[in-house]
């Protein structure tokens, strides 16, 4: 055991620590998002506390389920963000202006926008006309016959906006760029296979819709170092098909 261990041992010792890092951290990060969004987890936090009623509200919802998407989007952005961040930034000692959030937009960013929605808008509404689609848009759901077009979709494609944030830079950012100095081109392809994976509880369509946006996404990011295009166009993209779900189902008004 101590000659596999010591074998073990010399061929870590080889590899590039951060994409190690980004690696390892990736499969745990995406196993605590995959379960602890479970709202069980929530209600089982908050019993017996003064906010019980928040966590029953968000395992059983009973006017809509947005207290569970808003825990969903929490756990989502403390694995995604917060956790790789903070190892980033107070463990290996980089700037996350290193790992794609530069407080600086490439050139060309608002024509290369425009393009891409151009692209995209026309895809989204004839996947808003099929039912598959539809069943899954929007994540909120309301129960008790309220409007949908209300002041809770609001809050609930605000809050939307961070799950992105944190999405775009846990795949665009940390993994393309922590892998990046070792792999070159090859991590944009290493992240397209778990992005592409997160969307297995999706649409056909739109899954295989992910590999080619992974794809391009990650090129984006890897030549310009920034994760901003990634994250206005997957926002832009993503309220438009909650709308477009709503108006297809005749709930927008």
């Amino acid at each position: 055991m101590l000659e596999i261990a010591r074998h073990l041992r010399d061929d870590l010792s080889r590899l590039d620590r951060r994409a190690l890092f980004a690696l390892i951290y990736a499969a745990i990060g995406l196993t605590c998002i995959t379960y602890f969004k479970n709202p069980e987890y929530l209600a089982a936090i908050l019993s017996n506390t003064r906010f019980s009623a928040i966590g029953d509200e968000a395992a059983r919802p009973t006017a809509n389920n947005l207290h569970g998407l808003v825990w969903w989007v929490v756990v989502s952005v403390l694995f995604y963000f917060v956790v790789p961040a903070f190892f980033v930034k107070f463990i290996q000692k980089r700037k996350l202006s290193e790992i794609g959030v530069a407080f600086a937009i490439e050139k060309g960013f608002l024509k290369l926008l425009i393009f891409c929605i151009g692209i995209m808008l026309p895809i989204v509404y004839w996947m808003s006309l099929t039912s598959s689609f539809s069943a899954k848009y929007p994540f909120l759901k309301v129960y008790n016959g309220d409007p949908y077009l209300s002041s809770t979709l609001l809050i609930w494609e605000l809050v939307y906006f961070f799950q992105f944030f944190g999405l775009e830079f846990f795949f665009r950012g940390f993994l393309v760029h922590s892998l990046k100095p070792s792999l070159g081109f090859y991590s944009i392809l290493v992240m397209t296979v778990p992005y592409c994976m997160i969307h297995f509880q999706k649409p056909m369509p739109e899954t295989f819709a992910a590999i080619f946006a992974g794809i391009f996404l990650g090129w984006i990011s890897y030549k310009n170092g920034t994760i901003w295009l990634g994250l206005v166009l997957h926002c832009a993209v993503a309220f438009s098909m909650d709308i477009l779900a709503l108006y297809a189902k005749g709930l927008l008004f």
